[in-house]
Formats: C-alpha cells, structure tokens, sequence
C-alpha cells in the first residue's frame, strides 16, 4: 500500500503455551500455566511458582501457535535436571522422558516440529532486525 505508515515489517505472531500438572492432594489435581523457554527436541526451560527438586518427574502440556500452524502435545513427561532461583519464582530445566522408544518415535515429530518452527521464527526475526538496523544506520550517511 502507498498510504502504509508502518516503518518495519510486522512480525509474524508466535505463541508457545505450556503448563503442568499439579497433585495437590488425593482428590484435588489441576493444570498450572508456567512460562516457558529455551526449547528442543529434548527438553525445555519453564518458570513457574512450584517447587521442584532435582529427578523429580513433571507432567507438561505444550502448545505451539503460529498463524496457520498449532502443534499441541497434551501430555509430556519430563525429569528436572536443573534449578534456579529466580526473584521470587523457579527457573527449571526440564529433560522430556519417555516410558518406551515407540512413545518417543510418536511424539518426537511434534517435538522437532516445535523447534524448527521456534528456530525458523528466531531467524526471521533477527534477519528483520539486522535489515531494519542496516536501513536506519544507512539512512543519515552521505549518500544513504
């Protein structure tokens, strides 16, 4: 559009959504939103309130949302491998498991598909970054 008023591109929309399962006692079990970061195929970081020891194993749900594209997993184990206090919350380093290879080999193109899409959109956006960055710092030289 001619009129467009916009200086950079938009970026395209991305949304990784994730919580675990919580037994608070023998009848009462919910789903707890956590934050999550830095994934792969293998595991993943959440930031939640909960407390967690290291070995223990947790409960996950993930879902991956991107315009056109939803990968959900309903449920994922994972064992904790790393702890961090962080203010007043958890940073925790999450290990998927898997109860038997043919669990792994069902899940695992939803997984791969997770992290090709997170890498993608990481590139993307830091190529949009750098193009914006180069035109802007351009934009004052001589004969720019």
């Amino acid at each position: 559009m001619a009129n467009e008023r916009r200086r950079t591109e938009r970026h395209n929309w991305l949304r990784l959504e994730s919580s675990v399962y919580i037994k608070r006692s023998l009848f009462k079990k919910e789903w707890i939103p956590v934050v999550p970061f830095d994934f792969s195929r293998y595991g993943m970081g959440i930031q939640t309130d909960e407390v967690y020891h290291l070995g223990d194993e947790v409960v996950l749900s993930l879902k991956l949302l991107k315009e056109d594209v939803e990968v959900e997993l309903p449920l994922l184990k994972g064992l904790v491998r790393y702890k961090e206090k962080h203010h007043s919350r958890f940073n925790y380093g999450v290990e998927f498991s898997f109860a038997s290879k043919h669990d792994k080999l069902k899940i695992n193109d939803e997984l791969v598909a997770i992290e090709q899409i997170l890498r993608r959109f990481e590139n993307d956006r830091a190529a949009s970054t750098e193009g914006s960055l180069d035109s802007s710092s351009t934009a004052g030289a001589p004969g720019g």
